[in-house]
């Protein structure tokens, strides 16, 4: 039969283990873009003279900003800004999709005015599940170009892989964008939260009810059923009033990291120092994220005591 023990590490497992597992998984990876979008800030523009046109074969890194010119049937797409036509292989590469946004880095924006973190993070889709692009969609390229018969093609490899994101809006604002929203709205809930959470809840509510058809395990019935609503919980009053205030700090933390995302793009792209600037940003988002770990604890505090006080009056 199970102990209290055992139904807390079951409700560890599931609440905690599964979906940190996940968040640890989702910041790597936008970890990993962001990183990305730095190293293509400082790449060169391709160019009518760059790269050597009259030299065939890998020539170096370069990036383009263009929109879709045509779509061919082995996966290759001509791209055009204007002045200089490319051609990119995309058989196996990841798109980007930039979410449309206000342009950012404005000194005279006000908090309210600027684009929020949380407000919508970039999704990817395989090339090979793209079923349509219409013609003049805007697309931002970056990684190894191959010059093939005088064109520039660019080609993925696995020391330089392609990075491409489709934009809306702004040519000028595309990498500020990205790095701006280039982060998971919260890490915690990933790709993995969901399942867990229900796997972990219902699991915990069947073990309760069948406890509390037995009289000498009702304590034991009581707390198992509160670990089921745990899910749920910071969601009741009172408690709601300090999972606001989680909120408000963990958005705080994250604006934070964005700004300072955003000065290292601006110093890698002028090959300036500022860390000292850097370490300030990232010392006040922890202060933010300690804030809303202890705000959304409080409130489960706060509950559990109301909710596990009430049971036990009630049965």
């Amino acid at each position: 039969m199970f102990n209290l023990i055992s139904v807390l590490l079951i409700a560890v497992f599931f609440y905690a283990i599964i979906p940190l597992a996940g968040a640890f998984s989702v910041r790597k990876k936008w970890r990993i873009f962001r990183r990305r979008i730095i190293d293509a800030s400082i790449c060169r523009d391709v160019t009518y003279s760059v790269p050597d046109r009259k030299l065939n074969g890998l020539s170096d890194v370069f990036r383009f900003t263009g929109e879709l010119q045509a779509i061919q049937e082995d996966s290759t797409i001509w791209l055009n800004n204007g002045k200089v036509t490319v051609r990119a292989e995309m058989n196996g590469i990841d798109l980007y999709l930039l979410p449309a946004s206000p342009a950012v880095g404005n000194e005279d924006q006000t908090d309210e005015n600027k684009p929020g973190l949380a407000l919508e993070m970039p999704s990817f889709i395989r090339w090979e599940s793209v079923y349509s692009l219409a013609q003049g969609t805007g697309f931002f390229i970056s990684g190894e170009i191959h010059v093939e018969n005088g064109t520039p093609v660019f080609r993925h490899s696995e020391e330089n892989p392609l990075l491409v994101i489709i934009y809306d809006g702004s040519r000028d604002s595309i990498l500020q964008r990205s790095i701006w929203n280039g982060r998971q709205i919260n890490e915690y809930w990933n790709h993995l939260t969901p399942f867990a959470l229900m796997a972990g809840s219902f699991f915990l509510f069947v073990i309760a009810f069948i406890a509390y058809n037995r009289p000498d395990l009702g304590d034991f019935s009581i707390k198992t059923g509160i670990l089921s609503l745990l899910p749920v919980i910071p969601f009741f009053p009172p408690g709601i009033v300090f999972y606001f205030l989680y909120r408000k700090f963990w958005k705080a933390g994250r604006y934070l990291r964005g700004e300072r995302d955003l000065l290292i793009l601006k110093l890698k792209s002028s090959n300036c120092e500022g860390s000292e600037k850097i370490r300030s940003y990232i010392s006040r988002a922890k202060l933010m994220e300690l804030l809303a770990a202890a705000s959304i604890s409080i409130g489960f505090i706060i509950n559990i005591a109301i909710i596990y006080f009430f049971l036990v009056w009630v049965i």
